[in-house]
């Protein structure tokens, strides 16, 4: 039996509300020689109802049901389980366009490309409003070494959903995501950085093919518990991958903004609205940061024209010591944020 030419791995935990129009978007692709893996990571709702469903009326769905383990582990269940020659991962709340499939994979079989990667759309239920970052039609063209150094600098991010990975490329270099309690915040970012690295070529379909569904009302503001140190891990693991590789000489500076942009991003999540810690808290946690040696270190050695003006002067806060400015500041910072979003 011919081997699927795309596996697509689904992640479920207490989706129910997104997981049929999620399930029928993927039943839907035009491209037929497909599999659909679902790993169930012991969802307490009716997701399983729905995947059973599916799966008897479709005999390209296999599904696998475990105890809650966490993302990272049901994406290297999936990994695991998969036959096809490139793999995608779907978030059970968000949908992907019919022709999905169809034209990631002709694009990686006509660039013989280990990475494709598409322009998605987020759908913001709240407002119901749709954003199109277009970023596969900023990169189209360029060498892969543009996009991993704007990956870097924070000017996209690396989620691992908008993506074809040629599943050969994951085998032979044993890449997996981490599991919980590791770099459970930003797994998507250590993913993606080191298929990035090994890949032959990382080429762009100019189609928004993936739809990203937000919620306001929860995941976009909701507070991360231990984000700095999953960054602070994560400088360190990048600085180890790249030193290996013989890379680290053309992207230090890069791996030097990451870790700066990440502790400011590490400031604000602390200063979050939904972060419900008592004041003395969320200032005892900031002043760790601020204080971190690896991160308010790297601050003279960069551009700081790299950020945006905001950004600025909440890291010459940190260089110069003023805790109380950053928190005050901070907290100022992230309701305009907030309330732009709302808008």
């Amino acid at each position: 039996m011919e081997n699927p030419a795309v596996s697509l791995l689904v992640a479920v935990y207490n989706t129910e509300a997104f997981l049929p129009n999620c399930l029928q978007s993927l039943v839907s692709q035009t491209l037929k020689n497909i599999e659909i893996i679902i790993v169930n990571d012991g969802s307490t709702d009716g997701s399983q109802k729905i995947i059973d469903h599916f799966a008897k009326k479709d005999s390209r769905i296999k599904t696998i049901v475990q105890e809650n383990q966490g993302l990272g582990a049901v994406r290297n269940k999936g990994i695991e389980a998969a036959a096809g020659e490139y793999l995608a991962f779907i978030d059970s709340d968000d949908w992907i366009e019919a022709d999905y499939c169809r034209s990631m994979y002709e694009k990686a079989q006509a660039e013989d490309a280990d990475l494709v990667i598409c322009d998605y759309a987020v759908d913001i239920q709240d407002t119901e409003k749709t954003v199109y970052p277009e970023i596969a039609k900023t990169y189209a063209g360029k060498p892969k070494d543009a996009f991993i150094k704007d990956l870097l600098r924070g000017k996209v991010s690396g989620f691992s959903w908008n993506k074809l990975y040629r599943r050969r490329l994951i085998e032979q270099h044993q890449l997996v995501f981490p599991l919980r309690d590791e770099l459970e915040n930003i797994e998507d970012q250590y993913f993606s950085f080191r298929c990035l690295l090994y890949a032959n070529a990382a080429v762009f379909v100019e189609q928004p093919l993936y739809h990203y569904r937000v919620h306001l009302s929860s995941i976009v503001q909701k507070y991360q518990a231990g984000l700095f140190d999953d960054g602070l891990a994560l400088y360190e693991a990048n600085m180890d991958c790249l030193t290996k590789r013989g890379e680290l000489p053309a992207l230090k500076e890069e791996l030097q903004v990451f870790l700066i942009n990440h502790g400011c991003n590490s400031i604000l999540n602390e200063v979050k609205s939904r972060n419900k810690s008592p004041s003395a808290e969320k200032y005892k946690n900031i002043r760790r940061i601020c204080t971190c040696p690896e991160f308010r270190g790297k601050i003279p050695a960069v551009d700081l024209t790299a950020f945006d003006s905001k950004k600025k002067l909440l890291l010459l806060l940190v260089r110069w010591r003023l805790i109380p400015a950053v928190y005050g500041f901070a907290a100022i910072y992230q309701k305009m944020i907030e309330y732009r979003m709302k808008k």
